[in-house]
């Protein structure tokens, strides 16, 4: 049939715009493709590594030896101790672990296993350090020669503290090196640490017994290591974005394609009462017309799912590598490219098929004659209007009158701010969060933590130091945990105060952090039930105060009344707070960092978190620019007539766009001081939801740096879209306007 022709033809007559609706299509569905697919690839390599190179369920450090033996017949589980020795040199940490044999054990990448003299780096360290293959490391004075790069199960997301919260593979790498080399650079460990697998049915029990029998330092449950966990948080969080933000995309270019199939055929009216006349059926003319969806469809979802597949490898390479990840199996996820088909199939086939039959409930004769536009009803007349002078009369009852057109804007905007808000918020919050925490709160510039809990007679305390006593606790009720430290009552080191700027005075009674309060929902005077994760013994604690520290699980208490309240005695300490270094034997202790190296840590990653936020709001400024592109020539297309008799009358083109156009300003506005406050609640939600199970805890504030640089970009993309589309009314011309009512 020669009217089969007719939907190619208007759609090159107007490319631009349907080509504008195709890249919406293709932008869906590449982004849920891209997401879909490069997650299914690293979760699916995540899941083999842990199973096949036995991820741990959990580690201990003690202070003594344990008797293997006899605490794998008390609670069944299997055990593996593994050498452990930190040191630093030439502004470096290196973390050095002995080659496990059962638990934990080691892929090797670009290389092969170490054998005597050589040791395995983290891939982290290894591309940062610029290593190669067979060159050689100095540790502690000894050379080595790197025989590969290591990938280790428990250390996924390679931070150095558990604190930290980004990993810095330029001052922190992970080396593997066999037992017996160990043995020999490493004569005396001040402590031991152990690898245990298996479920263990009372998980306090098995704490309490190695505390009491070989003095337990750490305990840490796979499901509270953040080195594992915070991986897996990353992914689920990336999928649970990628199917909302994908279907919006999807929403609105099918509301938008409705709105064109619904003004492509009120234009055509007279063409298909002739068809109709001239003998087509209804389901003829039906046919040719759903072409329209068909090829936006076909283009866009064919264009996006090539694109994001394509670029799917790379990304999760990125995403791979970021969090110490390897590839050990290539995945084609089928499904997801199924769905990414099928997906804007059906809102897209559904929007065509509403927009054609609402016009076919029309008789032949009101086809012929036909309408200046089709709707399901009728907006009533705003009287309020007739008030301004006529320019801006006109603007106010265009505005009204495609009232769907303007909240469509709305919704694009505010969505397009959230997400553009909430890339540039969080590389805004966690520097801003980290320099205010660790620069006005905490003053010290060192931190020891030893490996016993005493007096420490042997260690002579200067003026610039200050000792800690420090306790995790779980907090009942919920999968959360907390640090209590206890500090001396007129600390110079921590630095605590309220919502006002007020200083706290450090008391008997515990003041906590404003992220742990604000994931608990409590506040001042109410109370806490907390267990003892070493020995399971409960405590009710009343919070006096609340601290205005954005980040962390943490409390804080007065040392003696600490030491009184668990069980120890007067004077005991278990770490020191220092402005200056310290000279402590090596075999005392636990840990150390310096304060600079997470604020460095921090900062030197924010280049990794630009390329998230660049990627973000690149998709936020292409989906502003299309939304109200096509917006706007819709409704100028729809509008030639009026626009040529507005150019007979003598306006000028600024003044009949202002007219036609101008509420598109104020929607722009709406949108933008509606998506501030939006994307306050969606941070929240997704950081809180992010957070709710780890011993964790921060706030994304929204800064006036980063609102302001959301709106200058999302002003200059919608005023480009503006101009692209101001560049129509330049186009009609009132002698074809004219002739075309003659005809």
């Amino acid at each position: 049939m020669v009217i089969k022709k007719i939907p190619m033809r208007i759609m090159k007559r107007e490319i631009l715009q349907f080509f504008s609706i195709i890249m919406l299509v293709t932008l869906a569905t590449m982004t849920y493709t891209l997401f879909a697919v490069s997650m299914e690839d690293i979760d699916i390599n995540y899941k083999i590594f842990k199973k096949d190179f036995v991820q741990e369920d959990g580690y201990f450090i003690t202070s003594q030896k344990i008797d293997e033996k006899l605490l794998k017949e008390k609670f069944g589980v299997e055990l593996e101790e593994r050498l452990f020795y930190e040191i630093q040199q030439d502004g470096v940490t290196l973390r050095v672990f002995s080659i496990s044999n059962k638990i934990n054990k080691p892929y090797v990448e670009a290389g092969k296993m170490p054998r005597q003299g050589e040791v395995l780096l983290d891939p982290g360290f290894f591309k940062t350090r610029q290593y190669h293959t067979y060159d050689e490391i100095v540790i502690s004075g000894k050379k080595f020669r790197v025989s590969g790069v290591g990938y280790l199960p428990d250390y996924i997301y390679i931070i150095k503290n558990d604190q930290d919260l980004l990993p810095d593979p330029k001052h922190f790498g992970v080396v593997l090196m066999l037992k017996s080399d160990m043995q020999k650079l490493f004569p005396v460990v001040p402590v031991h640490y152990y690898s245990y697998k298996g479920k263990v049915n009372n998980i306090e029990n098995f704490k309490s017994f190695i505390n009491s029998n070989w003095r337990l330092l750490k305990f840490v449950e796979r499901n509270q290591n953040p080195r594992i966990i915070y991986t897996e948080m990353k992914l689920e969080n990336a999928k649970r974005m990628t199917f909302p933000l994908s279907l919006f995309i999807i929403l609105v270019s099918s509301f938008i394609l409705f709105i064109v199939m619904r003004r492509v055929i009120n234009t055509m009216h007279a063409e298909i009462g002739t068809l109709y006349s001239i003998g087509y059926t209804q389901k003829d003319v039906f046919k040719v017309f759903m072409r329209f969806p068909l090829y936006i469809w076909f283009f866009g979802s064919v264009a996006g799912v090539l694109i994001g597949f394509f670029e799917a490898s790379s990304f999760a390479q990125f995403y791979r590598s970021y969090f110490t990840l390897p590839k050990i199996k290539t995945v084609l996820p089928w499904q997801h490219i199924f769905i990414a088909m099928v997906l804007p199939a059906i809102f897209i086939f559904l929007s065509g098929y509403l927009a054609i039959k609402n016009f076919f409930k029309l008789t032949i004769v009101q086809m012929l004659h036909g309408i200046d536009e089709i709707k399901f009803g009728k907006l009533p007349a705003i009287k309020f209007f007739d008030r301004f002078e006529f320019q801006t009369r006109i603007m106010l009852k265009y505005g009204w009158r495609h009232i769907g057109r303007e909240v469509i804007l709305i919704v694009g905007i505010i969505f397009s701010t959230i997400l553009m808000m909430y890339g540039m918020t969080a590389k805004d919050s966690i520097i801003t969060a980290i320099e205010r925490t660790y620069e006005k709160n905490f003053k010290y510039n060192y931190l020891y933590s030893l490996n016993s809990v005493s007096t420490h007679p042997e260690i002579k305390l200067q003026s610039a130091a200050e000792p800690y006593n420090l306790l995790s606790f779980d907090i009942e009720g919920t999968k959360l945990s907390i640090m209590i430290y206890g500090i001396k009552r007129n600390s110079d080191m921590i630095k605590l105060y309220d919502e006002k700027g007020k200083e706290i005075s450090v008391s008997s009674e515990l003041i906590i952090t404003k992220s742990l309060a604000s994931k608990l929902g409590i506040g001042e005077g109410d109370k806490i039930k907390l267990k003892n994760k070493f020995t399971g013994k409960e405590y009710t604690l009343k919070v006096k105060k609340v601290s205005n520290l954005p980040v962390g699980n943490n409390g804080y208490m007065e040392l003696e009344s600490f030491n009184k309240l668990f069980g120890y005695g007067s004077g005991e300490y278990i770490g020191i707070f220092s402005k200056e270094k310290l000279d402590i034997p090596e075999n005392m202790v636990f840990e150390s960092y310096t304060k600079s190296e997470l604020i460095n840590t921090i900062k030197a990653s924010a280049g990794d978190l630009s390329k998230t936020i660049g990627v973000m709001a690149l998709i936020a400024a292409i989906l502003a620019l299309l939304i109200v592109y096509v917006l706007s020539t819709i409704t100028l297309n729809e509008n030639k007539k009026n626009i040529g008799i507005l150019k007979m009358l003598g306006y000028r083109e600024g003044n009949i766009f202002k007219m036609i156009l101008g509420f598109n300003y104020v929607s722009f506005v709406i949108g933008f001081i509606l998506g501030v406050p939006l994307s306050k609640l969606t941070m929240d939600s997704l950081i809180s939801r992010a957070t709710k199970d780890i011993d964790f805890a921060m706030s994304l504030d929204l800064s006036v740096n980063s609102i302001l640089s959301t709106f200058a970009v999302l002003t200059v993309v919608f005023l480009l879209s503006r101009l692209l589309a101001r560049q129509k009314i330049a186009k009609v011309m009132p002698v074809e306007i004219l002739r075309g009512q003659l005809d």
